[in-house]
């Protein structure tokens, strides 16, 4: 999930790049999904009249998203539940931070890097 921030220009959509900073990484990421939007008043998963997920076409100014990520090179992160220290992280673009977030679920596959 995401927070925006306020005075960012871009769109943040599927296909979108930028920086990720978690614990002593650095590595550049690009948002493959936004899976569904968080309810900030609820505190849970909005849905529609029929029980399915809302999926937004893209994240605007103060939106908390589920999101794919998925990184350039293989990273090591652990889910927030299972280890919060490893499972913050925050996402900047031109030196902006533009979000802060945690990871709610880590893939199983691994990644190959090509040159």
């Amino acid at each position: 999930s995401s927070g925006i921030n306020a005075e960012y220009g871009n769109i943040i959509a599927p296909g979108f790049n930028c920086i990720m900073h978690i614990h002593n990484a650095v590595v550049e990421v690009s948002f493959q999904e936004l899976v569904g939007l968080f309810d900030k008043k609820t505190g849970k998963r909005m849905v529609d009249k029929k029980g399915k997920a809302v999926k937004p076409r893209c994240a605007k100014e103060r939106d908390v998203v589920f999101a794919k990520l998925q990184c350039a090179s293989p990273i090591c992160i652990e889910s927030f539940d299972q280890f919060p220290q490893m499972g913050r992280f925050t996402l900047r673009d031109e030196g902006k931070t533009i979000a802060v977030g945690m990871v709610l679920k880590a893939s199983d596959q691994l990644c190959t890097v090509t040159n």
